[in-house]
């Protein structure tokens, strides 16, 4: 009976460790066909002809952009690992074209590249600097009625100053640092640059610093507009546009100083007010 006890340890003992083994084996030999899989549909994609889908960005969620083409049809694209062109980041109505491999998923496409054919961030941003005129920083070199010389890093240039705003406590001359807001190009001396703004030192923190305005003759007003018709013959007549009423008291003849914001290069500029 022992003998018989003593065998069927020994078998049993067998069997468990063929057992231990054989999972042992099924273990370590999964992970390595996975990753295989994994090795041979990343090669495979990769050797896919890139497909191409041009829109405008709709909506931005995270790293999924949804864009939709010039008929209509919307796709949603993961750009987590694509390569960004163009643009530091995609922006909601940004024009954008985008490389893809195989074909176009109903769910989320997997997108390799992105490339921005148009920043509406940089748009806007371009469209509100063009709403303003450039201010250059300089010391007066001389001043009279109608020019202004000034002395910047950059260089020398000379403006029309006829039109100028001028914001100061004791006098636009010479020594004294300066903003001039223009417009025009600086490096043209027989077109000069038109000043539309002069603000000394002494006047920076002051409210007219704050605020753009323009003087001049009243050539036609209207409850909602006025047109100003200034000492510079080469640049007058600028058409101001504001609230009902607004220009109620002023006639033709008078002299009026209209408060706007904008640039005077508008072709109709916004008035916020009359002095």
């Amino acid at each position: 009976m022992k003998r018989h006890y003593l065998a069927v340890a020994v078998l049993a003992l067998a069997l468990g460790m063929t057992a231990c083994s054989s999972g042992n084996k099924e273990t370590t030999a999964a992970p390595t066909t996975t990753a295989a899989q994994t090795e041979t549909e990343k090669a495979a994609e990769d050797d896919m002809e890139l497909e191409y889908f041009y829109g405008f960005v709709g909506e931005v969620a995270d790293k999924v952009v949804t864009v939709k083409d010039d008929e209509g049809k919307e796709v949603k694209f993961d750009v987590s690992e694509a390569k960004i062109e163009g643009a530091d980041a995609i922006g909601e109505g940004d024009e954008v074209e985008i490389a893809y491999a195989g074909e176009l998923s109903a769910d989320t496409t997997k997108a390799k590249s992105v490339d921005i054919v148009t920043s509406a961030a940089a748009e806007a941003a371009e469209e509100a600097a063009a709403e303003e005129d450039t201010v250059v920083t300089g010391t007066i070199e001389k001043a009279d009625d109608n020019t202004l010389t000034l002395t910047t890093d950059e260089g020398t240039y000379t403006f029309n100053s006829k039109i100028a705003q001028k914001v100061t406590k004791d006098g636009v001359k010479s020594g004294v640092q300066a903003d001039v807001t223009y417009y025009g190009d600086l490096e043209d001396e027989t077109d000069k640059p038109v000043a539309t703004k002069i603000v000394t030192e002494d006047a920076m923190d002051s409210e007219d610093a704050k605020i753009n305005t323009l003087s001049g003759k009243v050539a036609e007003v209207g409850a909602d507009y006025v047109v100003i018709d200034t000492a510079d013959a080469e640049n007058t007549l600028f058409t101001f546009l504001g609230k009902e009423g607004m220009f109620d008291k002023l006639k033709v003849g008078d002299t009026a100083t209209v408060i706007y914001t904008g640039t005077l290069t508008d072709k109709t500029i916004t008035a916020t007010g009359v002095k």
